[in-house]
């Protein structure tokens, strides 16, 4: 089993998991069909759409490449060449640059979320977000001759209102392949740069370079056109798509771009290509939803509607995020209902259990409380994930 390192508030953990929160899908609206070309990936769709033509009436290159994310430099080779002993294993190595970087204060400096950088960069400005400090490990790591890749974690969707968009967080965090975490016991450790914890029964994979790379563009695209840099925007998201073109994520802020610009057709489109890649994505099902919606095809919007509905009753997340929202406003009878729904889709998972016995709490059936509470002990919980449960839903302090 993976050890975990979070950094963020740099605190050790011995649990399978916690994420780095990237911000880089809009959520809106997508959709049309003209003549197909094929792209790497074997996906087809009109190539004016990936050009700009559309909406600017001219092809738009893509942003020019910004250089390897994951690139040391000779700064950095030299720090590794002075701080790591080279002929050592690689979990003394990990733990020796580790430390080392903590001390140095490499992981105190100025946390921005807009501020997305390479390697060489962050590691020269001391700041950045999460992606920034993720590229700026693997880097490191690498020149130390561990064996480090980026993993993405696959969390619930949560959203986040920001300068009239909505925009979807993922995670991505580094993993380091037989390296032990100080004298635990495994054979991987995970490095994070974020205080979110998921469970550690969410899916993760381990992801590219050029997935990542993607992620960069991505996010450069999203804080361009926050500040209404539209082409810059666009640049950037095609940098991205033309990157990693089967990152899902990527055609739905193409499809979230075109509908925020009023090219519904355009969005439409963006979506079906999306839909290419994965069928059932509840982001690409609304997004089409609300992009028929807006065209005034309320049939077709209908029948994606119909089919979010669908698969969002049967995602046992979405019921649990009814219910923290519930007990937030402090309706609890609501919010034991969605815990329940939840429970009865997905039974192992620890935080629903703990939700529940919260809930059951404030309703003052202590009995069934303890019950549901011994159950998510039972199911892994452990106290990291109930801090920030207790923080989140109840003002309780998790230092």
């Amino acid at each position: 089993m993976p050890g975990t390192v979070t950094t963020r508030a740099f605190r050790w953990t011995r649990r399978l998991g916690l994420a780095g929160g990237i911000g880089f899908a809009l959520a809106l609206a997508g959709c049309a069909a003209q003549t197909p070309f094929l792209l790497t990936g074997g996906l087809d769709y009109d190539k004016a759409l990936l050009t700009g033509e559309r909406l600017f009436g001219e092809p738009v290159p893509a942003h020019e490449p910004e250089g390897d994310i994951a690139e040391p430099s000779q700064e950095m080779l030299d720090y590794i060449a002075r701080v790591v002993p080279q002929r050592a294993g690689a979990s003394r190595r990990f733990n020796v640059l580790f430390d080392q970087l903590h001390r140095d204060g490499l992981f105190d400096a100025v946390y921005s979320a807009d501020q997305t950088l390479t390697a060489a960069q962050t590691f020269e400005s001391r700041g950045g977000n999460c992606l920034s400090y993720t590229n700026m490990f693997v880097a490191l790591a690498r020149a130390a001759g561990l064996d480090a890749r980026y993993q993405v974690v696959e969390t619930p969707p949560s959203w986040d209102a920001d300068a009239g968009f909505l925009i979807r967080y993922t995670h991505i965090n580094v993993i380091l392949k037989n390296v032990r975490l100080d004298h635990q016991p495994g054979y991987d450790v995970i490095v994070d740069f974020n205080v979110v914890h998921p469970d550690p029964d969410y899916p993760r994979r381990v992801v590219s370079d050029d997935y990542a790379e993607s992620l960069f563009y991505a996010n450069k695209s999203v804080s361009a056109l926050r500040d209404n840099r539209v082409r810059e925007g666009f640049a950037y998201l095609r940098r991205a798509i033309e990157t990693a073109p089967n990152n899902v994520d990527l055609w739905i802020n193409l499809g979230a771009f075109y509908a925020t610009q009023g090219d519904y057709e355009s969005a439409v489109d963006a979506y079906e290509v999306a839909l290419q890649i994965e069928p059932r994505n509840k982001s690409v099902l609304s997004g089409l939803a609300r992009s028929y919606y807006n065209m005034g095809d309320t049939e077709m919007a209908a029948v994606y509607e119909r089919k979010v509905r669908y698969y969002r009753e049967r995602n046992p997340w979405y019921h649990y995020a009814l219910a923290q929202s519930a007990y937030e406003d402090a309706d609890y009878e609501a919010s034991l209902n969605h815990i329940d729904q939840a429970i009865d889709l997905r039974r192992r998972v620890a935080r629903f259990h703990f939700l529940r016995g919260l809930v059951q709490n404030q309703l003052g059936d202590s009995a069934a409380a303890r019950v549901s509470l011994e159950k998510a002990e039972r199911f892994g919980l452990d106290r990291a994930v109930k801090l920030e449960m207790l923080r989140t839903l109840a003002g309780v302090d998790a230092t």
